[in-house]
């Protein structure tokens, strides 16, 4: 899996904002939690929609993951900025790697994925692991649970690997650039 580079962090880490903004006003209507629901956030750069979503959605458990321990810290930077009395109690930040999620099977209710998916590779355009990281983002998310993502590459091949695995597509918004997807993982 590829590090980002300095460039990359810079739009993570400095530009999305209004774009999660309408992520998150186009998915949380979409997404229904249930009660105590934990989530599982893979590739949460600053952490905008980790916050986003702990404010909104209010899931009992909310893991943060990013593989590069940088952002990490510019996650916990930023939200210490957010959260002056220290991050909310259901709010976990932590490095991971999608290939080899370190979280028991069935952990999660739902597991987002923004703009990070195609991170899977060396390079972006390439889907040689992209399919080991759904297949580990399927074994830590329980029967009917929720994968929301957005994707900027190889948007057909993940949605078509995952259907091949049962899922069924409940929500998506497809533009030029991008596309945002909820989809239900089988029973």
């Amino acid at each position: 899996m590829a590090e980002m580079t300095r460039v990359s962090r810079f739009f993570v880490n400095r530009l999305n904002g209004r774009r999660n903004a309408r992520t998150y006003t186009w998915l949380a209507p979409k997404l229904s939690l249930p009660e105590a629901a934990a989530c599982l956030e893979i590739g949460c750069g600053n952490g905008d929609m980790a916050r986003r979503i702990v404010d909104g959605l209010r899931p009992a458990r909310y893991v943060a993951t990013d593989l590069d321990p940088r952002q990490i810290e510019a996650a916990r930077r930023r939200l210490s900025d957010v959260y002056t009395g220290g991050l909310p109690a259901a709010l976990e930040l932590r490095a991971a790697d999608m290939l080899a999620l370190p979280f028991p099977d069935a952990s999660f209710d739902a597991v987002f994925a923004f703009v990070s998916l195609h991170h899977a590779d060396a390079h972006h355009g390439d889907f040689v692991n992209m399919p080991k990281a759904l297949a580990e983002i399927d074994r830590v998310l329980r029967p009917s649970g929720r994968l929301a993502y957005t994707e900027i590459v190889n948007r057909e091949r993940v949605r078509a690997a995952l259907e091949a695995r049962g899922y069924r597509i409940a929500a998506e918004d497809r533009g030029w650039k991008h596309e945002a997807v909820v989809a239900v993982k089988r029973s």
